[in-house]
């Protein structure tokens, strides 16, 4: 009796433990049908996007997925046709215990870049009628890192190119937003609710690691830029109409204030927002700033939405580290501030190319040369889109370059050239990435 008893509660418990667990590893070898070679970076994924791996260098890959008839196993290599599996029932004979042996042969297909005729003017970097370019990385002239989509962001891919094929490609979990560049240089892909640091395993291939999101934002995104051991960053919120720049150096911890940016009369209408509250939300404010330590009157902003009004416009002062100088472009003071590794300011100027006859021609917008570390300043006007370039030692536009293609995006200046993403109006094209020398 004893002997049942214990024999019924083993297998209940068995089954109870199947029902938590009901999971099938998968596992196999890929190879590819013209020479039988092993295929590394194969990214296989399941009905789950969230659920995924790639093959490694000998072809081999393991997914765990549900133990049911019916699901759906898709093996995807730029270069190769893609290839889907259904866990049909007989195969799911064919399974010792909870592991599947499931070996896979891919066949080559041959993606061209550039196969859509290239226009005069603009050089055409990359085109291919299989995606769209979303965002990208310039990693050498020969060399590039593309955000890429078929049909939506939800389905990204980050595929490491040259100018005339696709070298490798991993799918983004998650749906993609753009590329990153970190202040260590680093590569990422940003996503609604995640983060990802591309990295290149030789002999090129790209794998996506996951990065504590929370932690990626606090301690990264603020970060501009280094300069020997000193690492610049802000206080930046969109919200709020001042911020500031500091220094910051690891081997002591040591944080010095470079800069303070601040639009006064934007600050002066941010602050009457508590003034112009009623009684009842003034006490409220008062409240809330006792219980939070925040100050009430950025309470009182936040409550009217006043930083997402008409009225208020996001500060926009950049900084730059061009060779072993920081350049802080104060547009609210006016003024172009230098300073050296020390954060002593060794120079400043006025500068006035933000104060053009047609205000709505300043774009906001400011790059820096990759290579030379030439600083341009960006003006729209019905489309077309200006560089000027600022001499940082006076402050003074020396010379002006206009884009060719209207309404481009995502501009990129490396070595002379500028770098931009565009699709022809009423085209059926996809994004291309072109490129134009600029001459002044």
């Amino acid at each position: 009796m004893a002997r049942r008893l214990l024999f019924a509660a083993a297998l209940f418990f068995s089954v109870l433990i199947h029902a938590q667990d009901n999971r099938l590893l998968v596992l196999g070898k890929i190879i590819s049908v013209k020479d039988s070679s092993e295929l590394q970076g194969v990214v296989v994924t399941c009905n789950d996007p969230k659920r995924f791996t790639t093959s490694d260098k000998n072809g081999r890959y393991a997914l765990l997925i549900d133990y049911k008839s019916g699901s759906q196993l898709n093996f995807r290599l730029i270069g190769y046709k893609a290839e889907t599996k259904i866990i049909s029932s007989s195969l799911l004979k064919t399974a010792i215990g909870d592991t599947l042996h499931l070996d896979i042969i891919l066949e080559p297909q041959l993606i061209v870049l550039h196969e859509i005729p290239i226009r005069s003017g603009p050089d055409t970097v990359i085109g291919s009628r299989h995606f769209f370019i979303e965002d990208y990385a310039i990693l050498s002239d020969t060399s590039y890192l593309l955000l890429t989509f078929e049909k939506s962001l939800n389905a990204a891919k980050v595929m490491l190119t040259n100018r005339d094929k696709i070298i490798s490609s991993m799918n983004v979990p998650g749906e993609a937003i753009s590329l990153y560049k970190d202040y260590q240089g680093h590569y990422n892909v940003m996503c609604r609710d995640s983060a990802f640091r591309v990295k290149i395993v030789p002999p090129g291939n790209v794998l996506l690691l996951a990065l504590p999101y929370k932690d990626f934002c606090e301690r990264f995104l603020p970060c501009v830029d280094t300069l020997g051991p000193q690492i610049l960053f802000s206080n930046y919120n969109r919200d709020y109409p001042s911020f500031s720049y500091y220094a910051y150096d690891p081997r002591d911890t040591m944080i010095q204030l470079m800069h303070y940016i601040v639009d006064a009369d934007l600050l002066a209408q941010y602050n009457w927002e508590f003034d112009y509250l009623k009684p009842k939300d003034r006490l409220y404010a008062r409240k809330m700033e006792a219980y939070t330590g925040i100050d009430k009157r950025i309470i009182a902003a936040t409550m009217t939405g006043f930083p997402q009004s008409i009225y208020y416009t996001p500060l926009y002062a950049p900084a730059f580290v061009v060779h072993d100088t920081v350049c802080v472009f104060d547009h609210y003071s006016d003024s172009l501030f230098l300073f050296d590794e020390n954060e002593n300011v060794i120079g400043s100027s006025k500068i006035d190319y933000h104060h053009p006859k047609n205000w709505k021609d300043w774009d906001r917008k400011m790059y820096k040369d990759e290579v030379t570390g030439e600083i341009y300043a960006q003006f729209e006007h019905d489309g077309k889109i200006s560089l000027k370039k600022i001499d940082i030692k006076t402050g003074k536009v020396i010379g002006e370059f206009h884009i060719e293609d209207p309404y481009v995006k995502q501009i990129h200046i490396r070595d002379g050239y500028v770098y931009y993403i565009y699709r022809p109006y009423d085209s059926t094209q996809n994004k291309f990435l072109y490129r134009e020398r600029i001459v002044i």
